[in-house]
């Protein structure tokens, strides 16, 4: 659970909650339909809020689930892996707390970082239930404001959470270092690792709004670190970094 150390409570029991549709709808993976569901069945959460005021219930969420994915044949008693998109939503997630000026990660963010992908079965079925991405974030921003402490229904522990942060950086960042790192930390969550590596970091500054415009005058853009980093890989060793797909 070290990944998920700065996930509120109901949060990470969206996550669970996933993988227990997964896993009843017997799909090999966890994908961004079940995190869908997820949100929905945990309905105590901002976003089970959130949806519910646009009309996606835990019965329709399902019903599209199973008309657009379908009802697998696979029955998984271990681990069930993430699909790229659904870690994608995750990091997102990340991003999204850090934009808002929070220091947990709640099930709102959560939504919010499942609304601004643009593939996956999630999009379809949000879309046919009338549930654009604009409205699930004004929705989510009128219910939380936009830069609000961690809502004591979320169960979360504001000092615990910004002594775990604090913890986790080991300095003092400025802002716009934060962000970075917070960036960088979305990389890493998203490839499933606790831990920030020196190349999360170069990545991300050629994806900020502050650091792109300065790499890109020098000529350095995302794709060109990437092939950078590709060709110092060791003869024989794991790849350094790779550019999100």
């Amino acid at each position: 659970m070290a990944l998920f150390e700065r996930f509120t409570e109901r949060a990470r029991q969206v996550v669970i909650l996933a993988q227990t549709e997964a896993r009843t709808l017997k799909h090999d993976h966890v994908g961004t339909e079940h995190l869908l569901l997820g949100l929905v069945r945990e309905d105590k959460g901002v976003a089970a809020q959130v949806l519910g005021s646009l009309d996606v219930t835990l019965e329709r969420a399902r019903g599209e689930v199973v008309r657009v994915v379908g009802v697998g044949d696979h029955d998984e008693s271990g681990q069930i892996p993430f699909t790229p998109v659904a870690k994608h939503v995750l990091g997102q997630a990340l991003h999204e707390a850090l934009v808002l000026g929070h220091n947990y990660i709640g099930t709102e963010h959560l939504l919010l970082g499942l609304a601004s992908v643009r593939e996956g079965p999630s999009v379809r079925i949000l879309a046919d239930m009338d549930a654009t991405p604009d409205a699930i974030r004004a929705e989510t921003l009128r219910l939380i404001g936009p830069s609000q402490p961690a809502p004591a229904e979320e169960g979360s522990q504001p000092d615990a959470v910004a002594h775990a942060a604090e913890e986790w950086f080991h300095v003092g960042p400025g802002s716009h270092a934060r962000r970075l790192l917070m960036l960088a930390g979305a990389r890493a969550l998203a490839d499933g690792r606790s831990l920030i590596e020196p190349t999360d970091v170069l990545l991300a500054m050629t994806r900020d709004e502050d650091t792109a415009p300065l790499l890109a005058e020098l000529g350095v853009d995302e794709a060109a670190v990437a092939n950078a980093l590709r060709r110092r890989r060791p003869p024989n060793g794991p790849p350094r970094a790779s550019a999100p797909g």
